[in-house]
């Protein structure tokens, strides 16, 4: 399997700088050489596709050669260092001790294998198992993967979504290769799940730079893997938690750096720089406080010669990394980051038009806010009211769209986007309180303000967006380290009693995510508290029959508009009766079939546009899998899905693209490559009518959302608007 070159490039790798570290102790040395591995195999990876892009040679072909030649070289490199003495493999036998935690006691050994079984193990298996299906996954993540592989290219291409051209790309360059040796997203989501483990290697070695011992280390790492939005992005092809790695391994070199004069972590921590803004932008904003403090530290501690070859080092790698796609971007819209406003191609505006003391505030208001919801409406409509009238005392209007994308409001949602990290929240506020009180070392109390001024920057220069608990992830990873200093170090109370709390309250996020769920948790509770529903309704007159035969004794019928009221509402053990009922008659199959085990793909794809699923579920028998389709449609989406569930397979024959696109794209050359179809799909039937000679119109498949038009001769034609 291609993929495996990946894993013995990342191996051999590793065993270099394991055995070439200086570093005392094995666990340091195990996760500071798992990190140095995550960067120099991203490096390679950019370099590969850069290369390939440049030649248009960007393909599956392409990849298995470089990718084979690579694993080779690395291998017979570990060899050559091996033979010469420079290294002994023999020495990689001290890992054994690792994977028996060796120098642990009896707890933390019960903790660690506890996190293993029922963290890491659970969220590894959904990362390969399941289908992609984000949302922004569909809309431009893997969608311009697809175009990529189909372009041969890098380059920007004719859409529909201009999200797809000029957002960060990074993480998606990471993506791009597991698909091209494994000809399928099979391993697409296995990047953020290696951002996550990485993460948790530099949040404890950043810990330990602070000066905590195992145990604090210990506490840290589970505050940062038991947030729920690093557990829902652990199993997508989201960027964010693989731009917070970067993020981190950028903090953790640079401390390094402080430490010691290093070429190797100059290196790194400046590249993790790059990578990281590379992947979200919102990294460098979050990283300019740790930028001032950690070039301040170096020009007093080393003086003005090295200070000026760190900063030199820094923007030769920004420039080599952002050169070719800001010159993309500049190429098409005349700036290096997005469209401009007043251009034809002008896009959603994501930093603030506004600034002054009360704007952050505001900002800063309702960013804490998308953390303090609960479960329950009521408490959630007070702390909304509140903090609207708060924003009427000092003057700014809570839905300003200068400072905001989106209506602000206090909710509660268990969505893979927009999960808060509620119970962390509050332990990061309580820490950050004590911080101010308690007599801790200079480093803690700078690297606690540095992310504070990281995220006063953020809320200064960004807008508000409701999902904005994922561009967060910086703040909240330095807020779990932030606690275990002032519990480890202060209170002096063992990690124990707080990560067990932490993580059997976080379990339930592991198994439940929505958009994979592990078991499913809705059905099991239902019936664990014989919820039953206050009346049930019929999709279709044979339903309604199977209703009445089971439960007539328990819901009204006939009733209005084919739904049936409950006569009277039982007790429990009279509802557990109505809940297997209930079961009997088919009402619960949709939500005990809803966990991923039991889910087929094509379905699970469409989990996050169920509507889409049913209406393109009627259409799919009819596309032949070696047919090529245009996709014709009036809203700014993305299609990967609608292509995912017809097969799924980069080497297949037949493709799909997008044939309705902005004229202003039109110059782009792959906008004069030939794709010819033989189906078109389309949201809109106006569109068909409009652009659609009706004597090519063999025939039309409709659904309720969508259309599929066979044509009777293939066709070539583009359609701009």
């Amino acid at each position: 399997m291609g993929v495996s070159l990946l894993l013995v490039s990342f191996a051999c790798i590793f065993a270099i700088f394991f055995l070439r570290s200086s570093e005392a102790g094995t666990y340091t040395n195990l996760r500071r050489s798992f990190i140095l591995s995550l960067i120099a195999n991203a490096g390679i990876i950019f370099i590969y596709n850069e290369i390939a892009s440049f030649f248009n040679a960007l393909n599956a072909t392409s990849a298995l050669v470089f990718w084979a030649i690579e694993a080779l070289g690395m291998a017979g490199l570990v060899y050559y260092l091996h033979q010469s003495g420079k290294i002994d493999l023999k020495k990689l036998g001290a890992l054994k001790g690792t994977f028996r935690l060796a120098g642990f006691g009896t707890t933390h050994k019960l903790v660690i294998a506890s996190v293993a079984l029922l963290y890491i193990l659970p969220l590894l298996f959904l990362a390969i198992y399941t289908a992609p299906n984000n949302f922004d996954t569909h809309m431009y993540h893997l969608n311009r993967i697809l175009i990529w592989i189909y372009n041969g290219n890098l380059d920007h291409f004719p859409t529909m979504h201009l999200q797809q051209l000029y957002l960060n790309v990074f993480a998606e360059y990471l993506v791009l290769d597991t698909v091209l040796l494994a000809g399928s997203d099979q391993f697409a989501c296995i990047i953020q799940f290696g951002a996550f483990i990485g993460a948790i290697c530099g949040v404890g070695l950043i810990t330990k730079k602070l000066g905590l011992a195992k145990d604090g280390q210990l506490l840290a790492t589970i505050c940062f893997l038991t947030l729920p939005i690093v557990i829902f992005e652990s199993t997508s092809t989201q960027v964010d938690l693989c731009a917070c790695f970067f993020f981190i391994a950028f903090v953790y070199f640079g401390f390094e750096l402080l430490k010691n004069k290093s070429t190797l972590a100059l290196i790194a921590m400046m590249q993790s720089l790059a990578f990281g803004g590379f992947s979200k932008y919102t990294i460098l904003i979050f990283a300019i406080p740790f930028v001032i403090y950690f070039g301040v530290r170096i020009l007093l501690q080393y003086r003005f010669a090295y200070a000026m070859k760190v900063l030199g080092v820094a923007l030769a790698l920004m420039a080599i990394t952002f050169s070719p796609f800001f010159y993309r971007n500049y190429t098409l819209f005349g700036h290096v980051m997005s469209p401009l406003q007043n251009t034809p191609f002008a896009s959603e505006e994501l930093p603030a038009k506004k600034h002054s003391v009360v704007y952050t505030l505001s900002n800063v208001i309702k960013n804490a806010g998308l953390n303090i919801g609960l479960p329950n409406t009521s408490f959630n409509r007070m702390l909304d009211d509140k903090i609207r009238a708060f924003h009427k005392t000092i003057g700014v209007d809570v839905d300003d769209p200068d400072l905001s994308v989106d209506p602000f409001s206090v909710k509660y949602s268990v969505h893979e986007d927009m999960i808060p990290n509620t119970i962390h929240f509050w332990l990061i506020v309580g820490a950050a309180v004590l911080l101010l009180f308690l007599p801790l070392n200079r480093d803690v109390k700078w690297f606690w303000t540095c992310a504070a001024l990281g995220f006063l920057l953020f809320c200064t220069l960004m807008k508000f967006q409701l999902w904005s608990t994922r561009t967060q992830m910086p703040l909240f990873t330095m807020g779990a380290i932030m606690i275990a200093c002032v519990y480890s170090l202060k209170l002096r109370w063992k990690a124990v009693y707080l990560a067990v709390p932490l993580l059997l309250s976080s379990l339930p996020f592991v198994y439940g995510n929505p958009s994979k769920e592990l078991v499913s948790i809705n059905f099991v509770t239902r019936k664990a508290l014989g919820h039953i529903p206050i009346a049930i309704c019929e999709s279709s007159a044979e339903v309604g029959k199977i209703y009445e035969k089971y439960l007539s004794d328990y819901y009204g019928f006939p009733g209005k508009d084919n739904c049936h009221p409950l006569k009277r509402w039982p007790d429990y053990a009279e509802r557990t009766k109505v809940f297997a009922l209930l079961e009997k008659a088919g009402y619960y199959d949709q939500d005990r079939t809803s966990n991923i085990i039991s889910m087929s793909r094509d379905r699970a794809y469409f989990l996050s546009n169920p509507d889409n699923y049913l209406s393109f579920k009627q259409l799919s028998p009819h596309i032949p899998a070696d047919r090529n389709v245009g996709v014709m449609f009036r809203r700014n989406v993305g299609y990967y899905h609608f292509w995912s569930a017809t097969d799924n397979n980069i080497h297949r024959a037949g493709q799909m693209d997008y044939i309705r696109y902005m004229k202003e794209l039109s110059p782009l050359k792959n906008a004069q490559k030939e794709f010819c179809y033989d189906y078109i799909l389309s949201d809109d039937p106006t569109l068909i009518d409009s652009f659609i000679p009706k004597d090519n119109i063999a025939r039309i498949y409709s659904s309720e959302l969508l259309h599929l038009v066979e044509l009777k001769k293939s066709s070539c034609e583009k359609y701009r608007f």
